[in-house]
């Protein structure tokens, strides 16, 4: 079947297969309540050699890939802010929120500028307050100092993300200020050992890798790797029959209560380290200061916290003094997206304030007023 069409192939690592029952939940969800084409399409999914495998149509490639070249024309930009509003106002609708919306998780088509919100195993409906979500350069401030969440984080990372397409730099980039502060995040410090575990798992992932041309569950050959990440790795594949895999909930959900079930208790090292992070909002303290130093962007930017999200945060010590300014009272040098945008793109004046109009209520430090998915679609720019 040469002719047959060329789709991702989507592997998840075995100790992770209960993410992927709750990735094919999720497009299951979106499909019964109608036709969302925003959103990547899941053709079917399958077990194999104890990985559960999902095949999704091929769009493009990765939005993040897309913008090494530069930034996007505006009217590409438009289009996909509208497009990535529609899938998340679906998403929303339905009581989930995507979690990681980012460049990485948006497949973008050159040829024709349609985009596809993609990876919805984070999507969640569980937002607990205190809970680790998303992408570190895209976080909405409520996650890094433990304020109740909602789905308007979804709209925050959309905000960062389309400054990223009109200007083809990241918005918020703490790991750069850190080097700059920090001799633990320069060039010149030695590097961060790694803790057993984290060493013990990459080595089971390379152990779990597959090879061009193998045949998966005896129907897709595997043509090129798209992408690895922590939990799967995303093949280009192609068809060698059309009959369809059996792709019941059932043995798929029962295989991953079985890996989760074997997984092995925790020790006394992740034992602590859930401590801290449930105490100070970070991983540890290198993290920490990566944080306050994202809080720091944040506010030069779009200003303070205000009173009532700092005295409803869970790590608010971690970030505030107790008069609710950040703490060590630091001198915050303001800018403004209008001011952003202009040094890094080519925007006309009149487009510029219409972008930075825009962007500014994605980036509404308080969720309550920040703009909905319906909200801003109903705004000009993504028309």
């Amino acid at each position: 079947m040469s002719g047959a069409p060329v789709i991702a192939l989507k592997i998840q690592r075995r100790r992770y297969a209960r993410a992927a029952t709750w990735e094919i939940y999720t497009h299951d969800l979106l499909r019964k309540s109608g036709p969302c084409p925003e959103v990547v399409s899941l053709r079917e999914s399958f077990l194999h050699d104890g990985h559960i495998c999902m095949a999704f149509e091929k769009h493009g490639c990765s939005l993040r890939k897309a913008l090494k070249n530069g930034p996007l024309p505006v009217a590409r930009v438009r289009r996909v802010t509208r497009q990535i509003l529609t899938a998340l106002e679906r998403l929303h609708s339905c009581g989930l929120a995507h979690t990681d919306v980012k460049p990485g998780n948006i497949l973008y088509d050159p040829r024709t500028g349609d985009a596809r919100l993609a990876d919805l195993g984070g999507a969640t409906d569980r937002l607990d307050q205190g809970g680790t979500f998303g992408t570190r350069e895209y976080l909405a401030p409520e996650l890094i100092i433990g304020a109740p969440l909602g789905v308007g984080m979804d709209i925050w990372s959309l905000g960062c993300t389309v400054f990223e397409m009109l200007t083809g730099r990241l918005l918020f980039s703490p790991h750069r200020v850190a080097a700059r502060k920090y001799h633990e995040f320069s060039r010149q410090a030695p590097p961060i050992e790694l803790a057993q575990r984290v060493l013990d798992d990459n080595a089971e992932e390379l152990t779990e890798q597959l090879n061009r041309g193998d045949v998966v569950a005896e129907k897709y050959r595997l043509l090129r790797e798209l992408g690895r990440g922590s939990f799967a790795t995303v093949w280009s594949a192609r068809a060698l029959h059309e009959k369809p895999l059996n792709g019941s909930h059932e043995p798929l959900w029962r295989h991953a209560e079985s890996v989760s079930s074997a997984r092995r208790p925790m020790s006394e090292r992740d034992l602590a380290d859930r401590r801290w992070r449930h105490e100070k909002g970070a991983d540890d303290l290198l993290d920490l200061a990566l944080n306050y130093e994202h809080m720091l962007l944040i506010a030069a930017l779009c200003g303070p916290v205000p009173a009532h999200q700092v005295a409803a945060a869970r790590y608010r010590g971690s970030y505030f003094e107790p008069d609710g300014a950040l703490r060590f009272r630091p001198a915050i040098r303001r800018t403004t997206l209008s001011e952003r945008i202009r040094r890094r793109s080519t925007l006309t004046p009149s487009e510029r304030a219409e972008a930075a109009a825009f962007v500014r209520r994605l980036l509404t430090i308080d969720p309550a007023v920040r703009y909905t998915a319906a909200a801003a679609l109903a705004h000009g720019f993504g028309s």
